[in-house]
């Protein structure tokens, strides 16, 4: 079974994918999308598995600012009609129209915004965040319902709070306290109910370690397949982003 852990170097950190296999030596890869991933001997230590990618570090970091250079990269947001904007997975089109009363509103495959000013970007821009945030809000709240049962009476229902990250899905405090990146709400529900259940499962055990993945594996057995397409929703929409990292405590 594949493992999450990470290094820092310097100020940087490098997370990567550790799997073991019966070959006898350690090996890096890189992979386009920039990813990190260690196949190692079935036996190695997880620190010496850490020592030796810290020693490589100056390499991968090279690799992953290489592979950068060909990551699609999406022009920005200009928030007019017939842009398109991607929810809970799907793709919808942004549909701009006058109106004396404001709102956002999900019609079929169109994001309908309403606005005395249609000419307004800044005021549409703001509309529809407001409406992303709106529902993030509440989606996230289910999908943490869904994780404390989950984990059967492991944890307590903990405190959420939406927080930008440019680089976490979700993280986690000491106190029990969970955010959760308002972004995630572009990414499928299986994708938010994988880092919600993976950030709750931080409150049980705090390091990516073996009993970290066991809980993990047995209260969602399909978690790998959800991380891949979370992976592939980041690489589309640019969000560079995964889960999951610890917060300080406030």
């Amino acid at each position: 079974m594949n493992q999450e852990h990470e290094i820092m170097f310097g100020a940087a950190r490098i997370a990567f994918r550790l799997r073991h296999s019966k070959r006898k030596t350690l090996g890096i890869t890189v992979t386009p999308d920039t990813c990190v991933r260690v196949t190692a001997p079935l036996k190695a230590d997880v620190e010496a598995v850490k020592r030796k990618v810290r020693n490589r570090a100056v390499w991968i970091r090279r690799q992953q600012r290489f592979f950068a250079n060909f990551l699609p990269t999406l022009p920005a947001r200009r928030f007019v009609s017939g842009e398109t904007h991607r929810y809970l997975g799907r793709q919808y089109r942004l549909k701009v129209i006058e109106a004396t009363e404001a709102s956002v509103k999900l019609k079929g495959r169109f994001i309908w915004v309403q606005t005395p000013r249609k000419g307004d970007t800044a005021r549409v821009r703001a509309l529809v965040r407001g409406w992303y945030l709106g529902h993030a809000t509440q989606r996230f709240a289910r999908s943490l319902a869904d994780g404390v049962k989950r984990l059967g009476g492991r944890v307590a229902t903990p405190r959420m709070l939406l927080r930008r990250m440019p680089k976490r899905w979700g993280s986690w405090t000491k106190r029990g306290v969970i955010y959760l990146n308002p972004e995630l709400i572009l990414a499928p529900p299986s994708c938010i109910d994988y880092v919600v259940t993976h950030e709750l499962c931080h409150l049980v055990h705090a390091s990516h370690g073996k009993a970290f993945f066991a809980l993990l594996q047995k209260a969602m057995p399909d978690w790998e397949q959800r991380k891949a397409l979370l992976e592939k929703v980041a690489a589309e929409t640019g969000v560079e982003a995964e889960a999951c990292g610890q917060a300080a405590d406030r």
